[in-house]
């Protein structure tokens, strides 16, 4: 329990605790989905973490430059010898990376942020839910205790206000910004505010500033309670179901 520094991403995932992730799944689909869920190495995933290496950690040994393609000889071998945190990617996918990357820093805002002297990246937080006893954690990408302000960095399709705004509902990024304020606060992290930087996954590999709203991170907070109440209740009974019913009505939907 606390603020732990230096320890890798890989530990970090294999320790006990509930994270934003399962609130989120939770929260969109069911109890059943979060205790099923596996986390996969799939090629966005590959290049969020590259990106988020490149900009957060500022080592390119990080992102390893591998051959043309996942199916080219080499590639495999250099995923089973790369270190817990390290990255392969394909040569297109290395050239895009750090044109992400280097794209973003060209944005002062995002610069500002992201090279700010007091921030602290990738701290990896353990603490107790006041509410309900369990055990929650959480890894911000970033957070500047003296402007009270956590970052995340989202690799997306669409970074403008409108797209990423979309992008927010969709993947309930809300539940995500108020569950990080929420658990920095317990571990005594002086906080208030959540600002995503997200950058775009094409050219020109736009970036932005989003900040999430005080009213919006409010009622973020408030479904978030309610969902770790759930989860806290499921733990204690062991009942994982999907919560669905018996059955549903499908019926003629109102934009039709």
């Amino acid at each position: 329990m606390g603020i732990i520094e230096n320890m890798s991403n890989e530990e970090y995932h294999s320790q006990g605790g509930i994270s934003s992730s399962a609130v989120k799944s939770v929260f969109k689909k069911s109890l059943a989905h979060w205790k099923g869920e596996k986390r996969r190495q799939t090629t966005a995933f590959s290049m969020g973490s590259a990106v988020h290496a490149l900009l957060l950690e500022e080592d390119r040994d990080l992102v390893i430059k591998g051959p043309k393609t996942r199916r080219s000889k080499g590639f495999e071998e250099l995923e089973n010898n790369a270190g817990a945190d390290q990255v392969v990617l394909t040569e297109v996918e290395y050239h895009v990376a750090n044109r992400m990357a280097k794209e973003t820093l060209n944005n002062k805002i995002c610069k500002d942020a992201l090279r700010h002297k007091d921030r602290k990246n990738e701290v990896s937080i353990f603490t107790e839910c006041e509410r309900t006893g369990l055990v929650i954690k959480t890894r911000p990408d970033l957070y500047i205790e003296s402007e009270g302000t956590v970052y995340d960095v989202k690799t997306t399709q669409d970074a403008s206000p409108t797209g990423f705004a979309k992008e927010c509902w969709k993947y309930s990024y809300d539940i995500q910004s108020a569950f990080y304020i929420y658990t920095c606060k317990l571990a005594g992290i002086n906080v208030n505010q959540f600002k995503f930087i997200a950058v775009e996954k094409s050219a020109p590999y736009a970036s932005h500033m989003h900040v999430v709203s005080p009213e919006l991170l409010e009622n973020a907070t408030e479904s978030m309670h309610r969902i770790l109440a759930i989860i806290k209740d499921a733990t204690d009974k062991e009942d994982f179901g999907t919560g669905w019913g018996d059955y549903s009505i499908l019926e003629l939907p109102k934009w039709r």
